[in-house]
């Protein structure tokens, strides 16, 4: 809760409203890498730009380092100029700023294309550093430090996806080279960092995220099953596979069940929060400060486009406490289990490996207890249970370990279904 007693919104994902996507995990920092102008001409200038977002409350040591080719693929000597081959700087708390790079093709390089240009990226944080952003984003920010000139120019450079497995700290950009020359520059370019975001902008940008609540319980009251569990199928479908996870039909939809369930009015149902409190709520807010036109959009695309992320966290608390009177197992303390959903979405995010926990652990567990409630119309209940018991067998051909515990409350949580369908007289389709 925040000192004014309404919201506590995490910082917005300034990173991401440059991109528009791409970016590189390390835990503590996230950054992006891209050229431009992508092909230059000789004695013309170009730049590797590096977005730098700390995701902590602690300030950042950085050391950003260029690794310039020296011959093209056929063997021919390639000459580049820069001020400097690594810059050292130090961020704030919650920074996001631009590196600017310069690099200057010289003579007698002749014309190549992809060229690669290697960047090392290294940080240094202290202990106890505690997340200021979600691992996978986060809102959009709703006030910056530069001119929205500026950020268009950002918006229009070609920026890198690397995600797991691909290291984190050495990304590889491309470059091409024209035979043509222009005059040199009267002046040699110089490396630059320009800060984009600070704790000062969050501030003005509390300001105005409070004065969108009432607007979001509006939004927030159009979050019906009717209207959201579809588009969260997708959703769901899309991101999981995107990360290694590939998902069977019953735990899609158990999973868009239960965070259905989450943004229709589930967790202050169960009392898991206020709705101030949800992260998902606190998203929305955010989202409607920075572009209060999405006030008007149906409630599917706000909660898959704007709301996914936010609301997998608050599913995955909200899950834990709808299976932990149905199982005989311990689930965790609250900070234990906001550590594993914080896990859960590093992992959405591209941070680590695939576990196939991520899909069970509580969020089919969870869409396996509410699915008599989240039902569309003419949907047979039944249908999930089954289709669940058919993935179920062909997991656990598969699993060990710590999974095997998990599988096992599946079980048990199946057959309660069941006998709940049959006790309320639900038959099959």
């Amino acid at each position: 809760m925040s000192d004014d007693g309404l919201l506590n919104p995490m910082c917005p994902d300034v990173l991401g409203s440059i991109t528009r996507g791409p970016r590189t995990h390390m835990d503590t920092l996230q950054f992006a890498v891209g050229v431009f102008p992508p092909r230059a001409y000789l004695h013309q200038p170009f730049e590797v730009i590096v977005i730098l977002q700390n995701m902590v409350d602690h300030g950042l040591d950085v050391k950003v380092a260029l690794q310039l080719p020296t011959r093209d693929a056929n063997g021919q000597p390639i000459n580049l100029s820069t001020p400097k081959k690594m810059v050292g700087l130090t961020m704030k708390p919650g920074e996001v700023g631009v590196l600017r790079l310069p690099i200057v093709a010289l003579p007698p390089t002749e014309p190549a294309n992809d060229l690669p240009l290697r960047i090392a990226v290294r940080h240094r944080v202290g202990r106890g550093a505690k997340p200021l952003r979600p691992p996978a984003g986060g809102a959009p920010p709703s006030a910056l430090a530069v001119s929205p000139f500026k950020l268009q120019a950002l918006q229009e450079v070609q920026f890198i996806e690397q995600s797991y497995p691909q290291s984190p700290e050495n990304v590889t950009a491309y470059f091409s080279l024209d035979g043509r020359e222009v005059p040199p520059a009267s002046q040699p370019p110089k490396a630059s960092y320009e800060v984009l975001w600070t704790l000062t902008q969050f501030k003005q940008e509390k300001t105005l995220v409070l004065s969108k609540i009432d607007d979001a319980r509006i939004v927030a009251s159009g979050m019906t099953r009717q209207q959201i569990y579809q588009p969260l199928l997708h959703t769901v479908d899309e991101y999981y596979a995107l990360r290694g996870l590939p998902l069977h039909p019953g735990e899609a939809k158990a999973i868009a069940k239960m965070i259905t369930y989450t943004l229709d009015d589930g967790a202050t149902l169960e009392q898991l929060s206020k709705l101030e409190d949800l992260r998902w709520f606190q998203t929305l807010c955010q989202v409607l400060a920075h572009d209060p036109s999405v006030a008007t959009w149906e409630a599917g695309p706000i909660a898959s486009q704007y709301l996914f992320e936010a609301a997998l966290y608050d599913s995955v608390l909200l899950g834990f406490k709808l299976i932990r009177p149905r199982v005989r197992v311990n689930l965790g303390d609250r900070a234990e289990r906001e550590g594993y959903a914080n896990r859960l979405l590093s992992w959405l995010a591209g941070e680590t490996e695939p576990d196939l926990t991520y899909i069970y652990l509580p969020l089919v567990l969870g869409g396996v207890t509410v699915n008599a409630i989240v039902t569309g119309r003419d949907e047979d209940p039944w249908l999930l249970l089954d289709e669940l018991r058919e993935a179920y067998r062909g997991r656990m051909r598969l699993v060990s370990g710590s999974a095997i515990e998990v599988f096992d409350m599946l079980d048990k949580l199946l057959v309660r279904a069941e006998d709940d369908l049959r006790r309320a007289r639900i038959l099959r389709g």
